[in-house]
């Protein structure tokens, strides 16, 4: 071997539980590294190992099987054993996300990452670095200078970040955690950045039986597609995805496919994302868009089920004081407790039966949590219209806005996956939505004025009955009652006390009401006008379609719309999904160390790199699948392989570095020294050839010639045993240097190291034997 250079340890740890050496994930963009330890707990740690959260499954059974960030670092996805993937912030365990990849409660999920494609407008233009202007280089710049495509920028226009911000939700109860604090709901409902427009992002995840889920853009789904390779039916193939690869220019993926029903194995497999290569200018933004439509939802039935605790509150207590006394004035043949109430009010004067409910019965205790039950419910509810369920409505409408003039500007283009017309029928129930929670609002601040008017009277009602007759209460009483607004008191006496105008709204509609009064809206009709009109008799007090108003059920049916533009975007995305002939690799097992690296040959050219291992060998394989794109459709032009030995040691793990070279985890004998093998695997030179896999197989692998090696720091009680490569982002300051995480055989502690530098000039002087 060539001299040796020492590892810079940047960082290190020593855990409480062992860590699981296939929940390791280094954060793309941060210091952070994301490990997944024994006692299902995913730490996340920064360089000098300082915990900055944990993430831990509250309840069931459920472990943790894949970790991965996102290209941008920004979200942790984690995948558990109930077949569910939650997406975290980078800066909070609060679960932004929740993405079930399969329809059964438990399902081992075998492949969980995240990928970056350039869209078709960014990566048509990449070779030639055409800059595309904006509309503020088109203001800033004369007509003669700059031609700005107009229709595109005022799309990209982020409206919403001059908007208010959302309100937090009440901690706890049936709120979402993700709600509940300031730092997730902005994570949550961050703008969109137009430099997002010319990337989208992928997630892929694999499971058990042989399914492939696809989602973009966080959380919006694409769908689940059957094992690529279905040897044995449906269902019965026994292929799980086990590896996947990309390359941000190209729109074809790369996956290895494990299958138990065939010989050979592994099976490389292209996946065809048409959608990103075909798409219109607009794919990013739909997906954003129609991912902060869905939270936006979530958030509102959030609300709503806030709303109907506060109102069901000022319902509850004030029910049961007032079906105690009726039930005695029956009893007694007296008049119910309205019209006593009201006779009290006009007359003075009060019925026995009355004043020893209120004096014996009511009392200034029962009083007090009458006025605060109804108080802090009215009071609550009118917050969480006034300052959560209207901005959130207004936040739909602006996004859907956006969606409709897209629609528009796109014309016969059915890539979208909707038209404008249903844009429009959402556009009409989110302004139904709206008008009931004016209404609503609209009562909830009356009935706190009347209410008020009421309590104050309800309490001098009480001490006066109570009171010991003297002079000096006398005077307190007649004081008192001067401020009284006796008509407010007799109209909610009337009205609101026994009949509130806001049980039009929250109280449940029968299923036949629901049903004949919601036939115009199931036949895509606008219904706007007709619950306007029903809401105009509701307050004259007329006959009107009770079941219309029911907040409830327009939450409902907003919903319903919104699933339907949710699930037509992902079809046409959908249909773009096209998976390429496979081409195999060899056999797999459970001690076989794979990795696999995608590197662009031309424009429309690619080439993946899949490198083989047993575990404890002292050589590896590497195939080369070269792939070629027309259309958005890959064709596999070559199979070839190369195969190199390491001499005397073993291997412990391997990893792509970068497009030039990979790592060896690799212990050498005698004495069983670790440390790490620097190679190229490149076909730029004539000392390394690419042949037919099967001549490969033939022969015994040559010796590597001189490998660059780096040598760990002198300490016995750290064996490494496992690797973990984050790799270099060229122009991100701080990225620009490749990083990586050893864990040690124990699985108690890791370090984390820079590749010295100079390593690449080290690397190209080598003469590095290969065949």
């Amino acid at each position: 071997m060539a001299d040796q250079a020492e590892l810079q340890v940047m960082g290190e740890k020593t855990l409480h539980h062992a860590a699981d050496p296939c929940l390791l994930a280094y954060c793309p963009s941060m210091e952070l590294l994301a490990v997944g330890c024994i006692d299902q707990q995913v730490l996340v740690n920064r360089l000098n190992g300082q915990r900055v959260y944990a993430i831990t499954q509250k309840g069931g059974s459920a472990t943790v099987t894949k970790v991965g960030w996102k290209p941008n670092g920004q979200l942790l996805a984690t995948a558990w054993s109930d077949g569910v993937v939650r997406l975290v912030g980078a800066e909070s365990n609060k679960i932004v996300h929740h993405i079930p990849v399969t329809e059964r409660d438990s399902m081992e999920i075998t492949c969980l990452n995240w990928a970056s494609n350039l869209t078709h407008s960014r990566s048509s233009t990449t070779k030639h670095a055409r800059h595309v202007p904006s509309w503020k280089d088109f203001i800033e710049e004369s007509e003669d200078d700059i031609t700005s495509d107009l229709p595109r920028d005022l799309a990209l226009i982020d409206v919403e970040s001059s908007m208010p911000k959302l309100s937090i939700l009440p901690a706890g109860g049936t709120s979402e955690d993700i709600f509940s604090s300031r730092a997730s709901l902005d994570g949550l409902f961050r703008g969109f950045d137009p430099r997002d427009n010319e990337v989208v992002d992928v997630m892929i995840v694999g499971t058990a039986d042989g399914r492939v889920h696809l989602s973009i853009y966080d959380s919006f789904v694409i769908g689940s597609f059957p094992p690529p390779l279905c040897a044995s039916g449906p269902g019965k193939s026994g292929d799980r995805l086990v590896l996947h690869a990309s390359h941000k220019a190209y729109s074809t993926h790369s996956l290895i496919i494990s299958s138990l029903h065939t010989e050979g194995g592994l099976y490389l497999v292209p996946m065809n994302l048409r959608f990103v290569s075909i798409s219109n200018n607009f794919l990013s933004l739909i997906a954003s868009k129609s991912t902060a439509l869905q939270n936006l939802l979530r958030y509102i039935n959030q609300v709503l089920i806030l709303m109907t605790a506060e109102w069901k509150s000022t319902q509850d207590l004030p029910s049961r004081f007032l079906g105690n006394i009726n039930e005695s004035l029956a009893e007694k043949n007296c008049p119910n407790i309205v019209q006593s109430m009201y006779h009290q009010v006009a007359t003075g004067h009060t019925i026995p039966a009355v004043k020893e409910w209120l004096v014996d019965e009511l009392a200034e205790r029962g009083h007090k949590r009458w006025d605060k039950a109804v108080t802090s419910g009215l009071e609550n509810l009118r917050k969480l219209v006034h300052e959560n369920m209207l901005p959130a409505l207004e936040r739909c409408s602006v996004i859907l806005s956006r969606l409709a003039g897209i629609a528009k500007y796109q014309g016969s283009n059915n890539t979208v996956g909707f038209s404008s017309q249903q844009i429009s029928l959402v556009i009409d129930t989110v302004s139904c939505l709206t008008l009931v929670s004016a209404r609503i609002l609209t009562y909830t601040v009356d009935e706190i004025d009347l209410f008020g008017a009421f309590s104050t009277w309800l309490r001098h009602e009480i001490d006066r009955l109570t009171s010991s007759g003297t002079s000096a209460a006398s005077d307190d009483l007649a004081e008192n009652e001067a401020m009284i607004d006796h008509g407010k008191v007799l109209l909610y006496i009337q009205t609101a006390m026994n009949n509130s105008k806001l049980a039009a709204f929250f109280q449940d509609a029968t299923s036949e009401d629901y049903q004949s009064q919601w036939d115009g809206v199931e036949q895509e009709l606008p219904m706007f006008e007709l619950l306007d009109s029903q809401l105009r008799k509701h307050d004259d007090g007329q006959s009107y379609l009770e079941g219309l108003p029911k907040v409830n059920s327009v939450c409902k049916y907003l919903e319903r719309q919104a699933n339907v533009v949710f699930q037509q975007i992902a079809e046409s995305e959908r249909r773009n999904v096209i998976f390429g002939r496979p081409v195999q690799l060899g056999t797999d097992g459970a001690d076989v160390l794979k990795d696999m690296i995608v590197c662009p040959e031309d424009e429309k050219a690619f080439s993946t790199y899949v490198m083989m291992a047993k575990h404890g060998a002292n050589s590896l394989r590497i195939h080369r699948v070269s792939t070629r794109i027309e259309n958005g459709i890959s064709t596999n032009t070559s199979n070839t392989a190369t195969a190199v030995g390491l001499g005397d040691g073993v291997i412990k793990d391997v990893a792509f570095l970068d497009e030039t070279s990979f790592l060896v985890l690799w212990h050498s004998k005698p004495g069983n020294i670790p440390g790490i093998l620097r190679l190229s695997y490149q076909a730029t030179s004539s000392t390394l050839s690419y042949v037919s896999p099967s001549e490969i197989l033939a022969r015994n692998p040559p010796l590597a010639k001189a490998p660059v090696s780096y040598a760990f720091p002198t300490d016995t009680a750290f064996v490494p045993d496992k690797l973990e490569v984050r790799r270099s982002r060229s122009g991100v300051k701080g990225l620009d240097t490749a990083r990586i995480c050893v864990l040690s055989k124990n699985r108690l502690r890791y370090r984390v190291m820079k590749i010295p530098n100079g390593s690449n000039r080290s690397l190209s002087n080598e003469d590095v034997q290969m065949s």
